[in-house]
Order: structure tokens, then C-alpha cells, then sequence
């Protein structure tokens, strides 16, 4: 699985020592919907997906979390709780700040703007990977994801993720994704193996997800 390498996180003085540090097998839950807000988390490397539960009982991705962005902000509030289920997308690694923690270090003004920044940039995200998932298909975004993901293997250029995973990345389903492929695949560009793809033709692939940049309303 390949995943941005880790680089260290630029802290304030008050934060770094009240960190606790967590690695985390994919799958592995961080916490769920509902529970008391015990922590604030930062990913460090991998990714982490937020979801929630359909009233059908049907998984929802709402957002997947990169290095350096925030979640569990709900620890902030008092008897907070939190508004997602949180699990490692991929083995990941995050730095944990139990709410005592983060109470005492919300005290310095450094502390303050450092999450404040971080939460609204947690907005942002969370408004333009909307914003894509609203104003473009499935097929180039799958392909940008393909050619994000590819690198050299045994048979060529492969995507070591499952369609589940490419699921919760692109916000769709899972059979989106399975019928999107198989549509890839007909036309040769990328084999399908299990829990792997091989892209065939990574220029048409390439060219594929530069329709990103296109409206397709």
C-alpha cells in the first residue's frame, strides 16, 4: 500500500508532550459515533476515514483524512461526542491528545490558533472533496486515483487497493466503483487481480483524469 511517507509535524512547544502516538492496522476502529469525546487526533501517516451509519445500517463515507489534518475535534467541546465512527483506511499512524491534554494546552494562544487553523482547513476539505464528488463522474476521478496510487510491481504498474478502499477514497460504492473498473477494464486499460489492479495503458489512464478539470454538469 503505498501512502505519502511521514514527515514530521510542525507542533507548538505545549502540544508535543501531551501527544501519545498510535499505530494502527488498517480496519483498526479509532472510535465510534456516539462514544464520549475522550481525545483530539492528528493523522501522521495513512489514511483514516470517517463514516457513518445509514438508518438501513449501510456504511457512508463522509471523509478521508490525509497527514496532517485533524479529527475528533468534538473533544473540544464539553461532554462532547463524537459525530462519526473513525477508522484506519490504511495502517496508519496518529498522534493521540486525551482531552485533559488538550484542555490544558487550549490555555496558550499558540495552541489555540494552531487547531483553529487546522479545523478550518478541515472544512475546506471536507467542501472541495464535496464539491468533486458533486460536479464530476466516477471514471476520471477513479482514474486520477489510479494513476495517484500506481506504482512499478511483479506484472507491471499496479494499485494495491481494494475496490472497498477506492470506495471510501472516491465516496461512492462500492459497486460504483467494481462496475467502473470492469468498464477500465473492456477497454484495456488495467487488469483486475485481487486486491490489486495493473494498469495496461497508463497514458489513457492518465488522460482519463485529466477530465477532472472539466464541468460535467
Amino acid at each position: 500500500m503505498r501512502m505519502r511517507p511521514e514527515e514530521p509535524v510542525d507542533l507548538p512547544e505545549a502540544l508535543a508532550d501531551a501527544l501519545e502516538p498510535l499505530s494502527l492496522r488498517a480496519g483498526r476502529e479509532v472510535f465510534a459515533e456516539g462514544e464520549p469525546a475522550a481525545a483530539l487526533y492528528l493523522v501522521a501517516a495513512g489514511w483514516v476515514r470517517l463514516y457513518r451509519l445509514s438508518p438501513k445500517g449501510r456504511e457512508v463515507t463522509t471523509l478521508v483524512l490525509d497527514p496532517g489534518e485533524l479529527f475528533g475535534e468534538e473533544a473540544l467541546e464539553e461532554e462532547g461526542r463524537y459525530a462519526h465512527h473513525a477508522e484506519a483506511l490504511t495502517p496508519a499512524r496518529v498522534l493521540r491528545l486525551p482531552r485533559p491534554g488538550l484542555l490544558a494546552a487550549w490555555r496558550s494562544a499558540e495552541v489555540r490558533r494552531w487547531l483553529l487553523e487546522r479545523i478550518v482547513r478541515r472544512l475546506h476539505v471536507a467542501q472541495d472533496r464535496y464539491r468533486e464528488r458533486r460536479y464530476h463522474e466516477v471514471l476520471p476521478r477513479l482514474a486520477a486515483l489510479l494513476v495517484e496510487q500506481m506504482r512499478p510491481g511483479l506484472e507491471g504498474l499496479e494499485v494495491p487497493l481494494s475496490h472497498e478502499q477506492m470506495s471510501h477514497r472516491l465516496g461512492t460504492g462500492r459497486d460504483t466503483v467494481t462496475r467502473a473498473l470492469g468498464a477500465l477494464a473492456l477497454r484495456d486499460l488495467l487488469e483486475i487481480n485481487y486486491r490489486r489492479v495493473v494498469v495496461l495503458d497508463p497514458e489513457a489512464v492518465r488522460r482519463l483524469a485529466s477530465g477532472l478539470g472539466e464541468d460535467r454538469e
